[in-house]
């Protein structure tokens, strides 16, 4: 790899650097050597479960057979009879091939370990509500061992290179990255029906004891939901089966994920809070600990769609690595607000990172996308479908709204380092809005044992109405951090080991004030 970006290869990523994106092919369904990661601890989180002995509906009792092409319908008759009550639905005996089953309020579903429900191949009979839908429900527990099974593999495309990428590049260079990352990708097949569970305005849910695999979109979506604990639950994804979220959170409030792992290909655990996404209020009180996500995008991630407020988060005494892929994550902590959210108050502690390219992407930023799409226009691309023009929103209703503010990340030590801690307000028609009141204590970091590219720049945009990302800002001239349009950043005890010399500075502050 060249190790020296020349002036036109400066200007052909300025003027021609568009995302890249697979949009036509036949589906690709072959699974590749380490699309799933080599670390898969099962037996760590998932344990044998013995059913209840009373009050419960096999649903082979009611047609369910492993045969059948589907299975929806002797679900659907054991679920209304164990709603009436309060029963266990019983999936046992194999898998079992279904299209949507809608789940009601006061059911538990009991998948035992080593069986599933899965969806076909073809993608019919979801209407994106995913293999497991409810909505308006209360006290529901899903639990077992088992699985819910997404055939992820056969909703995508075709990736642009032949093989995975598991070698290190000679130099560290972003713009490369970037697209290395996105040529490992299969983008969406026309055909892409949902993802696996997707839970609406239900109250008193439960997920304890089961994994999902090989989501083909939001693994684990929550949507408007009150009163949640999720614990000893799997997501173990494709690694490159696009838009493949494992838990992604909207407009949902006292939530607690606890013991989980997930390995999938993007954001790991994502909070979401935008009007086209349905969201409606305030999305506060959500703890995360003890888990351990493998990204091929961000470990932990509130944002990017972000209208309405986000406060009161923690995620604590986690692990967030990248096993065998190149390249690695692109960031561990990821806190946005891109559409005019307020998030404020989240607490970060004690975390273990590795190979995760930028440990820590703090940033506020003006996309103001509710101007710019609908509840239907906004993942039409992600489903193989084009982009309609129109709004949700008036121009000015979320414009310039945003921000993001009292933020403490602390106790975290990162090896692999290959993009500095990035904290950044954004100036946007003469206008500076900056992130307030960060604390960075006790941040340990060693710097992968790479070359940068050398890659000088007259000056960093301020990429203000794109999509936020860490690797957005391409190659930074500091190694360890990197902040700008800033009011009340803390550091304590703030350090980053380099195995060798660089043109690079350590810290690079500009429009910031230090405490």
């Amino acid at each position: 790899m060249n190790d020296r970006r020349r002036a036109i290869n400066k200007l052909n990523t300025l003027l021609f650097g568009k995302d890249l994106r697979i949009t036509k092919g036949d589906v690709y369904s072959e699974i590749r050597p380490f699309d799933y990661s080599s670390y898969y601890p099962e037996d760590d989180y998932i344990r044998d479960q013995l059913p209840p002995e009373e009050n419960v509906y096999d649903i082979r009792h009611f047609g369910a057979d492993v045969n059948a092409e589907d299975n929806a319908g002797a679900i659907s008759v054991a679920v209304s009879l164990a709603a009436e009550t309060g029963g266990t639905v019983l999936v046992r005996g194999g898998t079992y091939v279904t299209t949507t089953v809608y789940l009601q309020s006061n059911v538990t579903l009991f998948i035992e370990r080593g069986a599933a429900l899965s969806a076909n191949k073809t993608g019919e009979g979801y209407r994106h509500q995913g293999i497991l839908h409810a909505e308006n429900c209360d006290n529901i527990t899903l639990t077992g061992g088992g699985k819910i099974c997404g055939m992820g593999e056969y909703f995508g495309l075709k990736p642009l290179w032949d093989e995975n990428m598991l070698e290190h590049p000679s130099v560290i260079d972003v713009v490369q990255m970037r697209r290395d990352s996105r040529a490992q990708l299969r983008f969406a097949h026309p055909s892409k029906y949902g993802g696996a569970i997707y839970f609406k305005n239900c109250t008193n849910v439960k997920a304890d004891n089961f994994i999902i695999e090989s989501a083909a979109h939001w693994s684990f979506h929550l949507e408007g939901c009150d009163g949640v604990t999720i614990e000893n639950f799997v997501i173990n994804n494709n690694r490159h089966v696009a838009n493949t979220d494992g838990f992604d959170i909207v407009d949902s409030r006292n939530m607690t994920i606890h013991h989980c792992f997930v390995s999938t290909a993007d954001d790991g655990i994502c909070l979401k809070n935008a009007v086209w996404l349905g969201s409606r209020q305030v999305m506060e009180h959500i703890a995360v600990s003890d888990c351990e996500v493998i990204t091929r995008a961000n470990a932990f991630k509130i944002g990017t769609e972000t209208t309405h407020d986000i406060r009161h988060i923690t995620v604590e005494n986690c692990s967030f690595l990248m096993t065998d892929l190149y390249p690695g994550t692109v960031s561990g902590i990821a806190v946005e607000s891109a559409d005019g959210s307020v998030v404020s108050d989240v607490r970060v502690k004690n975390i273990k990172m590795s190979r995760v390219t930028c440990p820590i992407f703090i940033r506020l930023c003006n996309r103001n996308r509710a101007a710019l799409v609908t509840a239907e226009s906004a993942n039409a691309v992600e489903f193989g479908q084009k982009k309609k023009k129109g709004g949700i929103a008036e121009k000015d209703t979320y414009d310039m709204r945003g921000a993001v503010q009292d933020i403490t990340v602390e106790n975290i030590t990162a090896t692999g380092v290959e993009v500095p801690v990035i904290v950044a307000g954004f100036k946007q028609k003469n206008t500076v809005k900056c992130v307030e009141n960060v604390t960075l204590r006790n941040i340990d970091m060693q710097y992968a044992p790479y070359k940068e590219v050398y890659d000088k720049r007259a000056f960093i945009p301020e990429y203000s109405d794109v999509y936020p990302e860490s690797w957005r800002f391409r190659n930074l001239p500091a190694y360890a951090l990197w902040a700008r349009h800033v009011r009340g950043l803390r550091l304590e005890n703030f350090r980053c080991s380099l195995p060798r010399s660089t043109w690079k500075k350590e810290i690079i502050l500009e429009d910031v004030e230090k405490i």
